[in-house]
């Protein structure tokens, strides 16, 4: 099977750039995992997967494994979220991730306040951002401590860690990164928390800032229904918030 390049696959094909990213972290998690990684052509829906006698593994099967682990609304959602990499319109992808997002509302693992659809490195759900918008310009001070606000929401996203909804950076490195300074960074980051953008817990003498994983996520989308359980039960249920 002859590979197609990315360019050939956002100038030909018509694939985005978001779609192509989210395909790369797909291909990341296969080969953490240990499972066959497919080529990006594949998980795109642009080119057909290689059957059973090429020592793939048959997708059923896949599937069989996945639902020990997950309901089967979560099961729908997931195939669903697969087939709108293959959708060719626009309009027909976003069909589709509405149905999974009607599947994850029905799913046993309910979604929390934001609602979560495929897209890079570090996913971050429309939703969470317009409302976290809406929030910090209504609370905050000023219009400026509020974009500041932002900046420094954005760069908690930019650093959760793998398939996980805890930034890895402290309050005290992230005042290092955008050049904040302490004080200003402490109010920032309680601005986030009155509006919900994020949650602290402490552990021992650091305080973890936390993003819902239904707002932003990195990571395996194939993981996000526990990493939503995880945190359902780590941050809101037995997190003890700074």
């Amino acid at each position: 099977m002859a590979r197609i390049s990315v360019l050939e696959l956002k100038k030909i094909h018509g694939v985005s750039q978001d779609d192509i990213d989210l395909a790369r972290a797909t291909q990341k998690a296969q080969k953490k995992s240990g499972s066959v990684v497919l080529p990006l052509a594949v998980i795109c829906g642009v080119q057909k997967r290689r059957r059973k006698t090429d020592n793939v593994t048959d997708p059923g099967t896949l599937l069989e494994r996945q639902k020990r682990n997950r309901g089967e609304y979560d099961q729908a959602a997931l195939l669903l979220d697969r087939n709108a990499l293959a959708e060719k319109t626009p309009e027909r992808a976003m069909r589709a991730r509405e149905a999974a997002g009607i599947a994850k509302e029905l799913s046993a693992s309910a979604q929390l306040e934001f609602d979560f659809f495929g897209g890079g490195n570090v996913s971050i759900a429309f939703q969470y951002q317009d409302a976290v918008t809406e929030r910090l310009f209504d609370a905050a001070p000023t219009t400026t401590k509020a974009k500041e606000a932002l900046s420094i929401l954005w760069t908690i996203c930019r650093h959760l860690g793998w398939q996980t909804y805890e930034c890895s950076k402290t309050a005290a490195q992230l005042c290092e990164i955008t050049r904040t300074q302490k004080q200003h960074m402490s109010n920032a980051l309680k601005l986030l928390e009155d509006v919900g953008a994020i949650r602290r817990v402490k552990r021992g003498r650091v305080k973890v800032i936390t993003v819902t994983p239904e707002g932003a996520f990195r990571g395996n989308i194939n993981e996000h229904g526990k990493t939503v359980e995880r945190y359902k039960l780590n941050v809101i249920d037995g997190g003890a918030d700074g």
